[in-house]
C-alpha cells in the first residue's frame, strides 16, 4: 500500500509490503522492517531493531494522533493511489489545532500574531494529573487562541488557529 503522510508541514512518502509475520515500511526510500501487533482497540506493540514500543493510534477529525510515552504526532494519511498527495498539500492554509483529549489548560504558550515552528508548544493541557504539551502540526502564525487558562475542555474543542 502507498501513502503520502504530513506531519506538521512535512510530508513523506511511505509504502507498507507485508513479509510473513513482519512489514517492511519503506520511509522516503529507506526500508524498514518492522514487526506490529494490535494489542487492543487504539493500542500496539511494535517491534523495530530490537526494541520493544507500544503506541496508540487515536482517529480524530480525519487525522491520526500517535503517542508513544510523553511523545505525541499528529499525522494526516492519504491514500497515494487516490491523488491524496494533492488533497494534503492543498491542506497547508488555515489550520486548527484541536484538543485530542479532555482535560483543563494550564498554560497558553503563544498569542496572536506570534510565529511558530512545527511541533512548538501552542497550549498545555491538564489530563489525569499529567500536563500534555499541545504542539504546532506545522510552521505558521498563530491568528486566535481559542482557550484560556483554567478553561475545561474535550475532545476535538478548538485550541488555537494557525495560517
Amino acid at each position: 500500500m502507498k501513502f503520502t503522510a504530513m506531519t506538521g508541514d512535512i510530508t513523506h512518502e511511505i509504502v507498507v509490503t507485508r513479509l510473513d509475520a513482519a512489514y517492511v515500511v519503506t520511509l522516503d526510500g529507506v526500508e524498514h522492517v518492522v514487526d506490529a501487533r494490535k494489542l487492543e482497540a487504539d493500542f500496539y506493540s511494535i517491534l523495530y531493531e530490537g526494541k520493544s514500543y507500544e503506541v496508540s493510534v487515536e482517529s480524530v477529525k480525519g487525522s491520526y494522533i500517535v503517542r508513544h510515552g510523553a511523545y505525541e504526532q499528529a499525522v494526516e494519511l492519504a491514500d497515494a493511489a487516490r491523488s491524496g498527495r494533492d488533497d494534503l498539500q492543498r491542506r497547508t492554509g488555515i489550520r486548527h489545532v484541536d484538543s485530542v483529549m479532555p482535560g483543563k489548560v494550564v498554560r497558553v504558550l503563544v498569542a496572536p500574531g506570534d510565529e511558530v515552528q512545527a511541533g512548538q508548544g501552542l497550549v498545555v493541557v491538564e489530563a489525569m494529573k499529567m500536563e500534555n504539551e499541545i504542539g504546532s502540526p506545522r510552521a505558521g502564525r498563530v491568528t486566535s487562541v481559542e482557550v484560556t487558562p483554567g478553561q475545561n475542555v474535550e475532545t476535538g474543542a478548538r485550541l488555537v488557529v494557525l495560517e
